[in-house]
């Protein structure tokens, strides 16, 4: 469904996808006229000036009137400068609790009645509350606006024929032609018209880590898609193959697009107009504190009826009866019960925060106390968004496992181990006998990469000390195996002549490189190198090889022979090849990323050198903490935009399955522990509550998936807390 809609955009996000990029240009410079009739057909003059210059500047304020802001920002964000707005906006919501209500109009009667020392001391009280509140949850909305600043807010565009360098995204408008390299944060969602290698990081929208490969060619779509902006089931975000989305980042490669939404239009728009939508919902706490204050004012009214009844049948005075009556009844209302629940949950606030913990409304921290389900992200929550290398396997050594220690990129601690049992561990050293067959697979995987590692300096990513880190979590986590293994960057001792990047279709990258001074840094290298150059005749050769990874598929099926546990060449038939492949797919049910490793003096001659496995890992303590929420009676899914392999790999090594997964067997009895996206849209709403009973992982939603299901898990009584760093 296309985002615009509501403001008479005529395209679905359906069409968008369909679109070649000529097709896209046509469409959107028609946007730009204020002609009706025009819409329908542009000259091809108009289509080519807007991939060449960009929309004019005197079409832009018509655009941005029709088609709107590039703004996430509601009105209620506008105005959260103003302190004293938002003081007054606090005491105002303050004086809608029915306690707080009940302690005014107490006030007020003793005023009227002459206990001013009874007025005082209850409006002091209904000061400090107030302002209490009000001041703490204005500090943490200060502190939110503090976390939307480190978001960038320019980009590059292309208007007038001239390139606008740090242009504020909020300028932006539909049709703008936006120029995308390595490092952007994307400012709208958009159309790409073409690209060279670009690949996008959408783990903050779909929790996929991994870098998805985006192509401008036309998409081709069911026929069903081609609907209308009507459409009741939007495209999945992960087949938008040539859409790249706002807020997501630009890892590798270049390009250009064309702006096809903007503001709330935007896919996280959209997530974010739905949140402002949502029914603010009363802690457990607030429940009982306005049951406490109905039942006081049920009673009080009983009580001052009954003493001017009593009061009038005994012959006192009407004026001094009700006097009395309602000072009782004001003396019975506990002015001091709302100062120690709001300086209570102030406490808690604070604690929270010390702890890196940002809570906007006061009551939120009861809430958390009373939950009974929550609802987590994988990547980045439950794991570390760290890829770390795990397994590796050689065919000089079929039968042996292999594996790293330690966790993330950070390689002291961590080592290569032969994995004989529990307890009998042996680490990998230069000595050991298997590292001249392992040595080739890690040289490979460092040699054919892209990302960088310093040991000291400080992240640029997260801006804190630390091992200063670049490129993509898979080149990231290969140069770390390597470190681990006691092989130090072997980059700088080799001079790249070529390189063929990683694509989508070829699902491998090669790389073609010299040593600087004729040696090489493995011993199974020096190998194929000498071979080579024998069958040259002893002629005079710069030693080079071609380093080669990609996925098992790809790899494996273009090698001739593999790496014996000499470092020599033994010829790679059929078994073998089965043999690894089988391993690759063993090793990618367990939740691992698998890729092949290869090198070779030709590529039409490449020697298998192995296998490496690499997975997300568990941060430290999320598995004692699932424990100990199950401990607690609250129960933790994990709702995550991954495969089901991998969530389930996750889910049982975090305990959300139970201890070794035992909950697994319930679906012999025809109960499942899982759902994905698809079959989450095949559920009527109605039925949703009591479809996902029982079920642990949800894979494969798109954000939109994560606001039906908590509100599904809320009609069923749970009171839900949701966790992760995505949408």
């Amino acid at each position: 469904m296309s985002a615009q809609a509501g403001l008479c955009y005529p395209y679905s996000r359906a069409q968008e996808c369909a679109w070649q990029p000529e097709e896209a240009s046509k469409a959107l410079s028609a946007l730009a006229s204020t002609s009706t009739s025009s819409v329908s057909g542009v000259s091809a003059d108009n289509n080519t000036l807007l991939l060449s210059r960009g929309h004019n500047s005197n079409e832009i304020p018509y655009i941005r009137g029709r088609y709107g802001k590039n703004d996430l920002n509601t009105d209620d964000n506008e105005t959260s400068s103003n302190i004293v707005l938002i003081l007054l906006a606090g005491l105002k919501d303050q004086l809608k609790e029915p306690l707080i209500g009940m302690l005014t109009c107490s006030a007020i009667l003793s005023l009227v009645l002459g206990n001013t020392a009874d007025a005082v001391s209850i409006t002091t009280a209904l000061l400090i509350v107030c302002l209490v509140a009000v001041v703490q949850e204005y500090r943490s909305n200060q502190a939110l606006e503090r976390l939307n600043d480190l978001m960038p807010h320019t980009c590059t565009v292309l208007r007038d024929g001239a390139c606008l360098a740090n242009l504020e995204a909020s300028q932006l408008v539909v049709g703008d032609l936006v120029l995308l390299s390595t490092g952007d944060r994307v400012p709208a969602d958009l159309r790409l018209v073409d690209g060279v290698e670009l690949a996008m990081d959408e783990s903050s929208l779909t929790g996929e880590n991994t870098p998805v490969h985006k192509t401008s060619a036309a998409l081709s779509l069911p026929a069903t898609a081609h609907t209308t902006t009507n459409c009741a089931l939007p495209l999945p975000l992960t087949e938008q193959r040539n859409i790249v989305f706002m807020g997501t980042l630009v890892c590798s490669g270049r390009g250009r697009a064309l702006v096809v939404a903007v503001g709330k239009h935007t896919e996280i728009g959209k997530i974010s107009c739905e949140l402002a939508e949502i029914e603010e919902r009363k802690s457990p706490l607030q429940i009982k504190i306005d049951e406490l204050g109905q039942k006081l004012a049920t009673y009080s009214s009983l009580f001052i009826a009954l003493i001017a009844l009593l009061g009038w049948m005994l012959g006192k005075p009407f004026l001094e009866t009700v006097t009395v009556a309602v000072s009782l009844a004001v003396a019975a209302i506990p002015e001091g019960l709302p100062i120690c629940v709001t300086v209570t949950l102030a406490l808690g606030v604070l604690r929270m925060a010390r702890r890196n913990a940002i809570v906007k409304k006061l009551p939120v921290v009861e809430s958390l106390g009373c939950t009974t389900v929550v609802a987590s992200d994988k990547t980045g929550t439950l794991t570390k968004n760290q890829m770390t290398a795990r397994s590796v396997y050689s065919l000089a050594f079929p039968q042996q496992k292999f594996c790293f220690t330690g966790v993330g990129y950070v390689p002291a601690g961590g080592k290569l181990i032969r994995d004989e049992g529990i307890g009998k561990n042996a680490e990998i050293l230069p000595t050991s006998i298997e590292y001249t067959a392992l040595s080739p697979i890690l040289g490979v995987g460092a040699i054919c990469n892209n990302a960088s590692y310093s040991a000291s300096g400080v992240d640029s990513v997260e801006g804190r000390s630390g091992p200063a880190l670049s490129g993509q979590p898979t080149e990231l986590a290969l140069l770390v195996a390597a470190m681990k293994a006691g092989i130090d960057d072997p980059r700088p001792l080799y001079h790249r002549l070529q390189e063929v990047p990683f694509t989508s279709d070829r699902k491998r990258m090669e790389v073609k490189a010299r040593p600087v001074g004729g040696s090489h840094t493995c011993f199974a290298f020096t190998i194929a190198s000498d071979l080579q150059e024998s069958k040259m005749g002893g002629s005079s050769s710069d030693h080079y090889l071609y380093f080669v990874k990609g996925m098992p598929e790809a790899v494996v099926g273009e090698c001739k022979t593999f790496t014996e546990s000499d470092g020599s060449a033994a010829i790679l038939n059929d078994f073998d090849r089965q043999r690894a492949l089988s391993h690759a797919r063993m090793m990618a049910s367990d939740g691992l990323r698998v890729l092949a490793m290869a090198y070779g003096t030709s590529l039409d001659a490449l020697t298998f050198a192995g296998l490496i496995g690499m997975e997300d890992p568990p941060r430290e303590g999320v598995t004692e903490a699932v424990h100990s929420l199950r401990e607690g009676g609250v129960t933790t899914i994990m709702v995550t935009g991954d495969s089901k392999e991998t969530a389930f790999a996750v889910a049982r090594r975090c305990g959300i399955l139970g201890d070794a997964g035992k909950d697994i067997s319930d679906m012999e009895y025809g109960a499942t522990c899982a759902l994905s996206g698809a079959e989450l849209d095949g559920i009527p709403t109605r039925n949703l509550p009591d479809s996902i009973g029982g079920v642990r992982i949800f894979y494969r939603v798109s954000p939109r998936h994560k606001l039906s299901l908590v509100r599904a898990l809320q009609q069923h009584g749970e009171i839900v807390a949701m966790t992760g760093d995505g949408v």
